[in-house]
């Protein structure tokens, strides 16, 4: 389920009726055991939980489905101590409006098997922790349920078995799925964006083929699709479609449990790349494959333009209008003309079609944790771009990779270049990104080539923003262009006031901006401290609108257990409905078409109040809220790194944004000589206005093309 999804079904505690006060801890019991006395140190032993959850109630699967999230257990062990993998008793499917999840329901139990090394002291007990999380849900409410496992194991110098323990383990174990007969032979098929799998084995005829399941892991398969079983008794194969996920992010294997409901059943399922045929799936993808992706990358990208073009074109006929009435001069009819045919120039230029052939460019690649393992294994240099549709610095970004010299540069190192799209926020990506420190794109990565005899380089992290100097630099010297500083969170804190005042420059937050200090120049020669007033109630504004914003973010990373990145927003589709929509409406006001809005931004006639402090303090909750697509670059570090951190350390980040944001309205407000500076009251404050309106609708134009890339 996504961020929201989730959200949403834990604030069904407090909308349900049926639901409120509802405490999950009475609607689950559970006990922890160890299936040994004591244990020999180089011995293993297994770690059981057996759960009983309320009639009616369900929790969830290793992988949830389309709804929910995973059940899990984090173990904290001493140095010596290793917990394998988690095991699960063979799912259910429960369907609700039309989503299937994956889940378990009544008394069911989880098993890991613990291995003790042979250099742990005898006689020294050791003692395991574990964090188990679930959630438990009926059809009107999803409760997150949380608690602490712990137990302490003696050693000694022979192994000593529980016996009621051990039983429940071996019952435990009658519920897991099996490895399936060596009979069975399986193999997977490519049929345009599904996979085949077969399985072949006679003794398959005595199954009925309805009660057959298959339960994926992961996000490979799409958990919503049918599944049609098909069995041709003359080669004795069992056959099924599975519907492949969109974006696609874990290519490399396929794992999951095969079920029968009837027998009550279940098999392991797994297979790598070499059981794949048809149209065979390598390591390094085909040229002609990865330039067809190339080219579709390229394709959607011109869209954008495209959109961005008409908009420069609408600009430009503006500023003829403008600047072409009877009354004006004819110098400033020739400027006019001038500033128009220019905007009209490079509005055609950046929306004129162009050709689609990429052939002669860097030949993207799709990423997978498998594909890039191997390519490392294999000493080659690799270049790993993690990006999203909705990220504006990604879409930047991408510029720097049409260059002649980096194509060249690509292509004399040989590096392999693997795109990782996270436009639909996949969790293989995203433990990807939290395996380098990040909660979000843009990430880059360039991993060096080493020779055989050697041991793998580094992955060496680029900037946030991209440029060739920057990129050209790490492929030659193989070293990081930026050195980490030893006063890390100052450099945050630094990185979070430089990034909040740069996002005024925006094209989301600078019609706000360009308003308000209009509002100033209205107020010139008035009263000081009433405008000084105004700076500290807009102030205001954008502090509390950051300090909600953070314990939103906050209280979905602690209650739902989930990292979250300030983007989390923007692969809403409905939010970026909602902000488009929004923005659209803001841009028609600016530009006359009605007159709405102002009293928010600051500069209406009347304000809210009788004094106006109110215009000024929701202009800094209208600036926080258009800031939301046009995140500036500086920020992506600073954020993610702020939802990494203790509260108190994230609230500092996030103060530090506001502040950067709000600080030009703050000098403005605070130093009233500087408003003197600017031009005096006049007609061109309307003009102004209405020029504010073209960045707003490029951002309009850039929020449909992410949309579109959502649906």
């Amino acid at each position: 389920m996504k961020p929201w999804g989730k959200f949403l079904a834990v604030l069904c505690l407090f909308i349900q009726n049926n639901g409120w006060g509802q405490d999950p801890n009475d609607l689950i019991d559970f006990s922890f055991g160890v299936d040994t006395s004591t244990l020999s140190p180089g011995d293993s032993a297994w770690l059981v939980l057996e759960v009983n959850v309320s009639p009616g109630w369900h929790a969830y699967w290793k992988t949830a489905g389309e709804t929910g999230y995973p059940t899990s257990i984090q173990w904290e062990v001493p140095d010596g101590v290793s917990v394998g993998k988690l095991k699960f008793p063979i799912p259910k499917i429960y369907e609700f409006q039309g989503l299937s999840s994956y889940v378990l329901e009544e008394k069911f139990s989880l098993l890991a098997k613990l291995d003790l090394e042979k250099s742990w002291e005898m006689g020294v007990p050791l003692l395991v922790k574990g964090q188990f999380s679930t959630l438990l849900c009926n059809e009107a409410n999803c409760l997150p349920f949380d608690a602490e496992v712990a137990i302490e194991i003696k050693t000694a110098g022979e192994t000593e078995v529980n016996l009621p323990v051990a039983g429940k383990v071996s019952r435990a174990q009658q519920d897991l799925a099996k490895e399936w007969p060596d009979e069975w032979k399986a193999s997977l098929i490519w049929q345009g964006n599904e996979l085949l799998m077969n399985i072949t084995g006679q003794s398959l005829s005595q199954f009925s083929l309805p009660s057959f399941h298959f339960f994926p892991e992961g996000d490979l398969i799409d958990h919503g699709s049918d599944q049609t079983f098909s069995f041709n008794p003359e080669d004795g194969v069992l056959s099924v479609p599975l519907q492949v996920q969109e974006s696609l992010d874990q290519l490399g294997s396929l794992q999951g449990v095969l079920t029968h409901r009837d027998s009550g059943m279940g098999w392991i399922v797994q297979m790598d790349l070499g059981a794949i045929t048809g149209s065979k799936v390598s390591p390094v993808r085909s040229s002609s494959a990865s330039v067809d992706e190339s080219r579709e990358v390229k394709s959607d990208l011109q869209t954008l333009w495209i959109l961005l073009a008409c908009v420069l074109i609408a600009m430009a006929a503006w500023v003829y209008g403008k600047t072409n009435q009877p009354v004006h001069s004819l110098k400033r009819k020739r400027i006019g003309k001038l500033v128009t045919f220019g905007i009209l120039g490079i509005g055609f230029w950046m929306g004129y079609p162009k050709s689609m052939e990429v052939s002669d460019g860097i030949v993207w690649q799709e990423w997978s944790p498998q594909l890039q393992d191997q390519l490392v294994e294999d000493g080659r240099a690799v270049y790993v771009d993690f990006t999203a549709k909705w990220c504006l610095s990604c879409q930047v970004n991408k510029r720097v990779f049409q260059s002649a010299e980096i194509i060249e540069a690509f292509r004399d190192s040989d590096i392999v270049a693997l795109r990782a799209d996270w436009t639909k926020r996949g969790p293989v990506i995203l433990e990807a990104l939290q395996s380098q420190g990040r909660e979000g794109v843009p990430l880059n990565l360039y991993l060096p080539p080493s020779e055989a005899e050697q041991s793998s380089s580094p992955a060496i992290l680029m900037p946030e923003i991209l440029t060739k100097k920057i990129v050209m630099t790490v492929l030659e010297s193989g070293e990081p262009y930026l050195t980490p500083e030893a006063n890390g969170f100052l450099g945050i804190l630094g990185f979070a006031l430089l990034g909040g005042l740069i996002l005024n420059l925006m094209p989301c937050v600078f019609p706000v901006m360009g308003l308000k200090i209009m509002s100033f120049v209205k107020q010139s020669g008035g009263d000081l401290n009433r405008i000084k007033k105004h700076g500290w109630f807009f102030t205001l504004g954008v502090l509390l609108s950051f300090w909600f914003l953070l314990g939103v973010l906050l209280f979905l990373r602690e209650t739902l257990e989930q990292e979250l990145g300030w983007g989390f927003q923007l692969q809403e589709p409905g939010f970026v409905f909602a902000l488009a929509v929004f923005l659209l409406i803001f841009a028609l006001s600016l530009s006359g078409v009605f007159e709405i809005g102002l009293s928010l931004t600051g500069i209406g006639s009347k304000a809210i109040h009788e004094d106006g402090y109110g215009g000024s303090f929701f202009s800094g909750v209208l600036a926080t809220v258009v800031a939301t697509p046009c995140m500036a670059p500086f920020l992506g570090v600073a954020v993610g790194a702020a939802l990494t951190m203790d509260w108190l350390s994230a609230f500092l980040v996030f103060t530090f944004i506001a502040l950067g944001l709000s600080l030009p309205y703050l000098a403005f407000s605070l130093y009233p000589s500087l408003i003197a500076k600017l031009p005096k009251p006049g007609a061109w404050m309307d003009t102004f206005k209405q020029l504010m309106a073209f960045p707003l609708y490029a951002t309009v134009a850039w929020l449909i093309w992410t949309l579109q890339s959502l649906l």
